[in-house]
Parts: C-alpha cells; sequence; structure tokens
C-alpha cells in the first residue's frame, strides 16, 4: 500500500505516514488512534485508510489536493470526504474498485452524504472533528465521524479520487457488539434520525424511547429508505 501511495506522489517529502500494526494483535483501536492523530498532526489533512489500498487507476496526489482546493471552494464547511458513502436520500455513492464489484456512482461528484466507508478517509484537521470518547472496536468509527460533523453542521463528501481496495469487508459477531455501545452513544443527540451505512445496515436513533421502538422495526426501516421524505429524516 504505501509504495503505491509513494509512487502516486504520496512521497516522503509531502506525506507523513503512521503505521498502526495489528498483524499480531489487535492493539490499535481506530476511535483511539483517530485521537492520537489529531492531537499529533500539524498537517491540514489526515488521511485514515486500510493497509489493503492500492492507488492503481490514474489518480495520485495532485488530483486529490486539486479536489480537496475545489471542495474548499464549492463548500468550507466540509470536514471528511472519502470514496464511498451513503447520501441523504440514502443512495450509495462509490468510486471505488474491490472484491463486491460495488457500483461506480453515474451522477457527479463530489456528492454530499451523512456515512462514509472506512477504508478511505481524508479529514480536514482544521474541521476539529472528533471521535466519540466512549466507543470502540473496529467497525462505524467512520459513520461516528460524520455524524460528529453534521452535529457540528459539517458536511461529508464523497469525491472522484478512484483506488482499489482489495477487501470487500465482512460483518461478524463484533459488528453487533459495537453497534450496540453505538446505539448508546448515539440516540440521546437526536429526536430522530436515520442513518444507513455503506454495508446497508440501517440505524434509527432517538431520545424518545416510543420512536425509537417504532423507527427500529425492519418495516419502518425500509419505508424510510424508500419514502420520498428520505431527505428530511434527520431532525435534531
Amino acid at each position: 500500500m504505501k509504495t503505491s501511495f509513494i509512487a502516486a506522489g504520496f512521497d516522503l517529502e509531502k506525506c507523513r505516514y503512521s503505521l498502526f500494526d495489528n498483524s499480531e494483535k489487535n492493539q490499535f483501536d481506530p476511535y483511539q488512534i483517530f485521537k492520537v492523530l489529531k492531537s499529533t498532526t500539524i498537517e491540514p489533512y489526515i488521511i485514515l485508510c486500510h493497509q489493503d489500498l492500492l492507488i492503481d487507476k490514474g489518480d495520485d496526489f495532485d488530483r486529490l489536493f486539486k479536489l480537496l482546493t475545489e471542495l474548499d471552494e464549492l463548500d468550507p464547511r466540509w470536514a471528511i470526504v472519502g470514496n464511498a458513502g451513503i447520501s441523504s436520500s440514502h443512495g450509495m455513492v462509490a468510486k471505488i474498485t474491490d472484491p463486491n464489484g460495488t457500483p461506480k456512482w453515474q451522477g457527479a461528484l463530489p456528492q454530499q452524504v451523512h456515512s462514509l466507508d472506512e477504508n478511505f478517509l481524508v479529514v480536514k484537521t482544521s474541521a476539529n472533528i472528533a471521535s466519540s470518547e466512549n466507543l470502540r472496536g473496529f467497525h462505524l468509527y467512520a459513520t461516528d465521524l460524520c455524524l460528529n460533523a453534521l452535529l457540528n453542521k459539517q458536511t461529508c463528501y464523497v469525491i472522484d479520487f478512484h483506488l482499489t481496495h482489495l477487501s470487500g469487508g465482512k460483518i461478524g459477531t463484533e459488528f453487533w457488539e459495537v453497534q450496540s455501545i453505538f446505539y448508546q452513544r448515539w440516540y440521546p443527540e437526536f429526536n430522530f434520525c436515520y442513518v444507513q451505512t455503506i454495508t446497508g445496515v440501517n440505524m434509527c436513533f432517538s431520545k424518545y424511547k416510543l420512536l425509537r421502538a417504532i423507527g427500529s422495526q425492519q418495516r419502518v426501516k425500509s419505508w424510510l429508505s424508500q419514502s420520498p421524505l428520505r431527505p428530511l429524516v434527520f431532525l435534531d
């Protein structure tokens, strides 16, 4: 991955690489890693990504910098960008090649989204976004960052930066354990909030127990994901 990035212009004169090695055991947690990076970074951007990426589709450092500069002009409130996410109308927006055969977005990019995939994230350091204090694990940390940005009236986007992700990802037992804690963190923050992740998991948050019960029903989730009212599901 690092060789691929350096070949694409992300060399050691322009970038600082930080390796968090979990090959022996899971000693580095992404939620905690981001806190470390945020507290030690003086660079304008943090790229938080998986180790199984290749920049092999023609894009490079200069293109990424150009896209971020253009996004600054389009929407100075942006805090996080990635290569795959879910829009406010709950459609998948992606510019990625992966084993899942994720379809590439046919519309214009950048496209605003409310959640992002973790494989490749660029966080604007000056946006001062933080990961939630009480969360741990290896899932939903991008969604957590996006929700923190949204609460702060900032925005998230999928940009036109194409790379290859060598893994399709998976949802195991640990995912549902993390999701349970994730719910506890986020449901008090909203009157009603419906979130869909890139893995197809739908979540309904509300500080009101009745709304949580209604929104957690599968038929209601299905309706929200297809309803013409879906751009209005973020109510704080």
